[in-house]
């Protein structure tokens, strides 16, 4: 039997449960929602399928040793007690971060210097940093006097899915909208609306899900370049992933007002290779009509907000704007449902509609409400 590791799942917090269900769908186990991530179980081939097809988590640790000691001296012994040969190696740089509270041991600087002496002590051949080194980060976390190591397995956020090399204003982060794709119930054979479509990131995303295609094929995780890694078994299960990708033709329409948003948004389509999935046009819209379907469709909507964009009486009004918009086509209509990012109660009276559901999330550092309307 294949040996289990313990893992822990990074998330935007707000998105633990989706996340969580996620990880359920790829086979993970023994499944715990935290705040900000969930920790789960399951082998080597577990970790690879969730960092390549995990649409809505950050990143991924592997457990190493949890720890009691609230001394340095202690904290020594479990460092010794690592494999770190397995992880580390003459092309590695080694980075650690730490996070403290509520325990006697907490000061962080002091913590990190003396967790990499320590490593280099144990492993002589780790060099000082180096450009052309691969960095591993290992995370030491201390809360009630009760210490965890892990080691990052992903490297790059796995929301920087490589497409977006062009952005707009506060562009949304890949991982909250496939989220929110997910969330809303959002399903490939419907029809998907995405006005103010900016960088095109709700469009995209959801074409990667309606083609099957694993979000993170080229991303160059951190486990790859560990002394003990099986690039055979590795290759398996990604091409298990590319395997799973289908032809099949999409109901996603984006538009935006501003031209060079709708540029941006073809060129990350193309580099994502869904451009062909995406309906794309330069459309305000107060001139936005609802296409006509069967099946139903979803509205998805990140409107500019005051705090976020500026000129906050203005951006107000818009939203009144869309309020009325939502109230004359598709507040009635049972085959719609609608989604929207609103940052406080001022945008959502302003929208002056009934609110079926909310979850509350984190985006760019502040916290914002989902509607589903």
């Amino acid at each position: 039997m294949a040996k289990q590791h313990k893992f822990y799942a990074v998330v935007l917090p707000g998105l633990e449960k989706i996340a969580a269900a996620e990880l359920e769908m790829l086979s993970a186990h023994e499944l715990e929602v935290a705040h900000g991530g969930i920790h789960f179980s399951g082998t080597l081939q577990l970790l690879y399928r969730a960092n390549l097809r995990a649409r809505t988590i950050t990143r991924i640790l592997m457990r190493l040793r949890t720890f009691r000691s609230m001394t340095l001296e202690g904290l020594r012994y479990d460092l010794e007690k690592v494999a770190w040969h397995l992880f580390l190696d003459e092309h590695t740089n080694l980075e650690v971060e730490v996070h403290s509270k509520h325990s006697r041991l907490n000061h962080s600087d002091d913590i990190a210097a003396f967790a990499k002496e320590t490593i280099k002590k144990c492993l002589p051949k780790i060099g000082d940093a180096d450009a052309e080194k691969h960095t591993q980060t290992l995370h030491i976390h201390i809360d009630n006097n009760r210490g965890t190591l892990s080691l990052d397995t992903s490297g790059e956020r796995l929301d920087r899915r490589g497409y977006r090399l062009e952005s707009g204003k506060a562009p949304l982060r890949e991982t909250l909208a496939a989220a929110m794709l997910q969330w809303v119930g959002w399903q490939a054979e419907q029809t998907l609306l995405v006005p103010m479509c900016g960088s095109g990131t709700f469009a995209i995303e959801a074409a990667l899900i309606g083609a099957h295609i694993a979000p993170n094929l080229h991303h160059d995780f951190s486990f790859l370049h560990y002394p003990s890694f099986h690039d055979k078994d590795f290759q398996k299960v990604r091409q298990r992933c590319q395997n799973m990708a289908r032809e099949v033709s999409l109901d996603i329409f984006a538009s935006d007002y501003n031209e060079t948003a709708v540029q941006i948004c073809q060129k990350n389509s193309q580099r994502a290779q869904v451009s062909n999935l995406i309906k794309l046009q330069q459309l305000d819209i107060h001139q936005l009509d609802k296409p006509q379907t069967e099946v139903g469709g979803v509205l998805i909507l990140n409107p500019p907000y005051g705090n976020r964009i500026g000129e906050p009486q203005k951006v107000l009004s818009l939203w009144v704007d869309l309020g009325e918009m939502l109230r004359h086509q598709f507040v009635d209509d049972p085959l719609w449902r609608t989604v929207i990012i609103c940052p406080d109660q001022d945008h959502e009276r302003a929208l002056k509609v009934s609110i079926k559901r909310r979850l509350k999330v984190m985006h760019g550092g502040s916290e914002v409400m989902l509607l589903e309307i």
